[in-house]
């Protein structure tokens, strides 16, 4: 038999190669294959619901308004105990990969900059948002129990329950587009921290109307709006946009950041 026939013979029994599986969609794959691939993960879930139901039945034990509902034990504090901890876990699936030198694999395979956040952001967004259902039913439940009376508005509940679960979607997603940029564990939880923390409290203690007023426009104040539901300020609906352009703020600057650097 003639080389060239061999040749044909080999092309005619070739299977073919999938090509299937890239983009976007491929993307998010991998990062939901790394993501539950870690331990890291886990243990953040369980002490983030650890927290939150020994948080919500401190709150709940001291409250002493009959007509309270029982999901106020799951709000503010005890969100915010818990924020952080679940923005750890948003931190770790960037900051972690430039740690350990993967972050090169991972950009070898997915070369676009913002496909790469992109997915990111889907994946933990998604993580963080059933995991703040949970959260939060753990908090109204241990809450409730705690309380001596309280209300059991069922329509009340469920938005309040829905708006912890927002709130920690976009404070992960916040986060990734932080630690992207600053490429460090420390570093991205020390900025977030000052964001959410120090900032506010440094302009609102500066007795000028101004920086008082700035100090309602960042990321922890737009989202006690959106919690809260007051319109004291801007209202829960502007304070949920509001928070929403600063996670887009915060893509968008790592997006630019990252193509104009080397891994």
């Amino acid at each position: 038999m003639s080389a060239q026939t061999s040749e044909q013979h080999r092309e005619q029994h070739r299977v073919p190669l999938r090509t299937g599986g890239g983009g976007l969609r491929g993307a998010v794959a991998a990062e939901w294959t790394k993501l539950f691939s870690l331990r890291s993960t886990w243990y953040f879930l369980c002490t983030a619901a650890a927290v939150m139901g020994m948080t919500a039945a401190c709150v709940g034990a001291v409250t002493h308004d009959p007509g309270a509902s029982a999901a106020d034990p799951a709000t503010l504090a005890t969100v915010y105990g818990v924020e952080f901890i679940v923005a750890a876990l948003a931190m770790l699936s960037v900051a972690g990969e430039y740690a350990t030198g993967s972050i090169t694999t991972t950009l070898q395979c997915v070369p676009d900059r913002a496909r790469l956040l992109i997915a990111k952001s889907l994946t933990v967004g998604a993580v963080a948002f059933a995991a703040g259902i949970v959260l939060a039913v753990i908090g109204v439940v241990a809450g409730a129990s705690a309380m001596d009376e309280s209300t059991s508005d069922l329509a009340q509940v469920a938005g309040q329950v829905f708006g912890i679960a927002v709130h920690l979607m976009l404070m992960s997603v916040l986060t990734i587009g932080l630690a992207a940029i600053v490429r460090s564990s420390a570093g991205a939880i020390t900025v977030l921290f000052v964001l959410l923390l120090i900032v506010p409290t440094i302009l609102q203690s500066i007795p000028l109307d101004f920086l008082t007023n700035l100090a309602q426009f960042l990321p922890q104040a737009a989202g006690t709006q959106f919690l809260t539901g007051e319109a004291d300020l801007y209202g829960p609906a502007a304070g949920l946009l509001l928070l929403a352009a600063w996670v887009a703020a915060s893509l968008t600057l790592a997006t630019v950041i990252m193509g104009r650097r080397d891994a």
